[in-house]
Parts: C-alpha cells; sequence; structure tokens
C-alpha cells in the first residue's frame, strides 16, 4: 500500500506542536492528580466511603453532560482575531489553577459528611473549569493541520509532553508521604500549590503560542456566507454529531477500554500498598509507585514515536489495534508478576500496560478529526468545538462510569479503610479485579477497533471532495 506524503504548507512547525503539547502538561497534571489522589487521600486517609466517593464521580459527568455541549457550542461559534480556541484557552489557565488548589485545600479534623460534600462541591468546580480549558483545547489540535499524518505528529508531541505531567503526578506518592506532613492528606494540600502554577503556565504557553492551519479560516469563512444557513441550534449539532458512526466507533472504544483501564485501574494503589507490601504505607511502597510513575511515561516517550512511525506505515487503525494489543498483554501478566517475593517485578507489566494506553488514545484522538472532515462533508458544518465537547464528555463519562464501578468493585473486594492489614481474601480479590477485569475489557476494546471505517485511502478521499466543494462555493 503505498502511503500519502505530507505537503509542505501542511506541516505544523516544532515549535507551534511543542506549543500546543504543553497544554496537555497542564492537562494531564489537572486530570491525573484528581484521579490519581482522590481515593488515596478521601478514602484511605480521611476514610470517605469507596461507594459515597465513586457517586460524586458520577455525578461530575453527568454535570459534564450540560456543560461540554454548551462549552463546544460557545467555542464553535466564537469569532476574534485570535481565533474560535485560543481566548477560551487563555481564561482557563488562572481557572484550572483555581478548581485544583479548591479540591484539596479542606479543613483538616472534620467529619466523612463535610468531606463528602467538599469534594462534590470542588469536583463540580473542577471539572467546570475543566471543560473551559479540555474542550476549546482538543478543537484545537484538531486544526492544527487538515493532514492525516500531521494530525498524528501534533498528538504524538502532545502525548510525550503529557508523560512528562504523568511523572510530575508520580512523584506525589512520595512527596505526599514525607514525615514533615501529618499524613496523605496534608501532603497533597500543599504539594497542590506547585501543581497548580505549573497548570496556569502550561496552558498559557498553548494559549499564547498555538495557531489553527490557514484552511479552518476558508472552511468558516464559506460555512459563514451559506445562503441556507441559519443559527444551528445546540440540540441539533449535538445529534448531528453522534449520528456520524465512525465517531461513535471511537467513543464505544474509549468506553470499554476504560472499563479496564479506570475501573480497577485505582485497585493498583491497593494492590501495590496491601498485596506486594502487606499494608506498609511508607516511602517504601511509596518508592515502588514513585519509580513505576517515571519508568513509565520515559517508556512510553521512546514508544510514541516509534509508534507514530508505525501509523505512517500501516495506517491509524492498524495502529490502534497494535497499542491495545499491549495493554491485554500488559493487563494478563499483572496476575505473575505483581508478587511479593519480588515486588518489582509489577514494573514489567505495567511498562507494557502504560505504552499501550498512552498509544492508543494518542490514536483515537488523532483519528477523531477524520470523523469531523465526514461530518462536514454530510452536513456542510465545521464544528471541532461540538466534536471535541462530545469525544469529551464521552472520554469524561466513560471515566466517571467506571470510577463509579470501581467504588463498587473495592467494597465487594472486601476493603476497609480502618483495618492496618487487610484479609487474605480481600487482598486476593482485589488482586484478581486488577487483573482480569482489566484484561478482558481490553480484550473486547481490540475487537471493537477491528470495525473502524476510515482508512488513510478514504481520509484522503473526504479531504479532496471537501476541497472541490468549497471551490465550487466559492465560485457559484
Amino acid at each position: 500500500m503505498s502511503h500519502h506524503t505530507t505537503a509542505p504548507v501542511d506541516r505544523v512547525p516544532f515549535f507551534r506542536k511543542t506549543g500546543y503539547g504543553c497544554g496537555m502538561l497542564g492537562y494531564a497534571l489537572l486530570i491525573q492528580a484528581y484521579m490519581q489522589f482522590t481515593y488515596p487521600v478521601f478514602n484511605d486517609t480521611l476514610g470517605l466511603s469507596p461507594v459515597a466517593i465513586s457517586w460524586i464521580f458520577l455525578i461530575s459527568r453527568l454535570w459534564d453532560a450540560i456543560t461540554d455541549p454548551i462549552m463546544g457550542h460557545i467555542s464553535d461559534n466564537t469569532r476574534s482575531k485570535w481565533g474560535r480556541r485560543r481566548p477560551w484557552l487563555a481564561l482557563s489557565a488562572p481557572l484550572c489553577a483555581l478548581g485544583f488548589l479548591a479540591v484539596w485545600w479542606f479543613p483538616a479534623g472534620q467529619s466523612s459528611t463535610f468531606y463528602f460534600w467538599w469534594l462534590l462541591v470542588s469536583s463540580l468546580f473542577f471539572y467546570l473549569t475543566f471543560t473551559i480549558l479540555s474542550v476549546p483545547y482538543s478543537a484545537l489540535g484538531m486544526e492544527l493541520s487538515p493532514d492525516y499524518h500531521e494530525r498524528t505528529s501534533v498528538i504524538s508531541i502532545r502525548s510525550v509532553l503529557e508523560q512528562v505531567g504523568v511523572i510530575a503526578v508520580s512523584s506525589l506518592y512520595v512527596l505526599t508521604s514525607m514525615s514533615c506532613f501529618a499524613d496523605r492528606a496534608d501532603g497533597m494540600r500543599w504539594n497542590s500549590l506547585w501543581i497548580a502554577a505549573l497548570i496556569f503556565i502550561m496552558i498559557l504557553i498553548t494559549a499564547i503560542f498555538s495557531r489553527e492551519h490557514p484552511s479552518v479560516h476558508v472552511a468558516l469563512d464559506h460555512q459563514d456566507a451559506r445562503k441556507d444557513r441559519g443559527k444551528i441550534p445546540v440540540l441539533t449539532s449535538i445529534k448531528e454529531t453522534l449520528s456520524c458512526w465512525p465517531f461513535l466507533n471511537l467513543g464505544l472504544i474509549t468506553v470499554v477500554s476504560y472499563l479496564g483501564v479506570v475501573t480497577v485501574g485505582s485497585l493498583g494503589y491497593y494492590v501495590t500498598i496491601y498485596h506486594l507490601f502487606d499494608g506498609d504505607k511508607s516511602t517504601v511502597s511509596g518508592q515502588l509507585m514513585t519509580l513505576v510513575g517515571y519508568i513509565m511515561p520515559f517508556a512510553t516517550m521512546l514508544a510514541i514515536p516509534v509508534m507514530d512511525r508505525l501509523s505512517k506505515k500501516t495506517g491509524k487503525k492498524t495502529a490502534l489495534i497494535v497499542a491495545f494489543s499491549f495493554c491485554v498483554v500488559g493487563a494478563f501478566l499483572r496476575w505473575w508478576f505483581y508478587t511479593p517475593a519480588n515486588p518489582y517485578l509489577s514494573i514489567i507489566p505495567t511498562v507494557l500496560f502504560g505504552i499501550g494506553c498512552a498509544a492508543g488514545y494518542m490514536f483515537i484522538n488523532a483519528m477523531i478529526p477524520e470523523a469531523v472532515d465526514a461530518d462536514e462533508l454530510k452536513t456542510g458544518e465545521r464544528r471541532e468545538g461540538m466534536f471535541s465537547a462530545m469525544y469529551g464528555w464521552v472520554y469524561k463519562f466513560g471515566g466517571a462510569l467506571a470510577m463509579w464501578l470501581s467504588g463498587y468493585v473495592l467494597q465487594w473486594t472486601g476493603f476497609d479503610a480502618t483495618l492496618e492489614t487487610q484479609s487474605s481474601k480481600t487482598v486476593y480479590w482485589l488482586h484478581f479485579s486488577f487483573t482480569w477485569v482489566a484484561g478482558v475489557s481490553l480484550l473486547l476494546t481490540v475487537l471493537l477497533a477491528l470495525t473502524y471505517p476510515i482508512t488513510e485511502k478514504k481520509a484522503y478521499e473526504t479531504r479532496q471532495k471537501l476541497i472541490e466543494l468549497r471551490k465550487a462555493r466559492n465560485n457559484a
């Protein structure tokens, strides 16, 4: 199969790709710290019920069901000399920093009821600020280039910089367990200050240095000049977005994969503490989690350029299948490699799993713009913001659904936060769920990926039809 060569006009300068990718570093700091430390802080340290936490996650995503499409619609219809997305990114920088701090700066020594309401209210504010960032940010990534392969290159650099954020968050396992803090909750409170500062800086860099491709302005000019185009209601835009099968396919892949990645992903903390280290929460267990947190993103940084090259040779669909196959292997190996006799063997499946996940979601994000092109060919509307919003909602709802289920899974295992050492039965089911639920879910993800309809050839054919359509409208 011959493959297309990207035209010079469609290439994005490296500094612009990097400037765009800095926003993902801030994005990763926000969401990774929230997802990874909610259970360790609010459940394992403060004693809040895992089921209560899981309901907070679900309520937050129902909130997103309202805010994400609205933000996508607003972003798509914004017209300014800075473009449609960058003004919102600039606004999100201070808001996201404040939203992150709000989660962790709670008073000590309060009741479980108090902490439930604190986490719920602060999470709703946190996710509102995250929406103002995530929807325009993802949309802007689709607009940097119209080229099939260059889009993957943009997302690959973004994914590499995302791993820097993952490394920073991984450091928190040691930094929050230092003896100078009263407990992990106290440690997270003070460490949130430097994280919030980084979030602000990284998002602002993207707002300043990113630029959309000139073809976006051409498409918008033709869209806005159409005589038959009235104001598109937000519900109509949502309906038309969700009628795009390639987009729905990617959404299903995301949700099903999350059952394996997120539902039992939070159990990794408990399996490490209670299976590998028999309940030891000192820096000994924290050092392993931090080491894994360092090795995995560094390995991912090395793997992503290789996966990008694979995509150029085989197409994104094949590369996506390969990526999630790594996840499947890594998940099943947890059964044998997570062993108290040699805890550091757990690094091997964790690295395989991490590489697969990072590459898999990288390709999904690089494939969504082809769905946007297919939608424009069908409807005449250019709405990266709405696609970003709806995928963001699917991404976040899938995560929330998985986290909601994770609370019940954790309770089902018999885990009791008041005990320093868990029963052997509880530890067994923690390990079992962590391994086999993940492996089976990700195997289903690979099967779903086989049904994705847009090939490289079809993507370029769609782009050519769009160019011809815009020329015809211009000459009409």
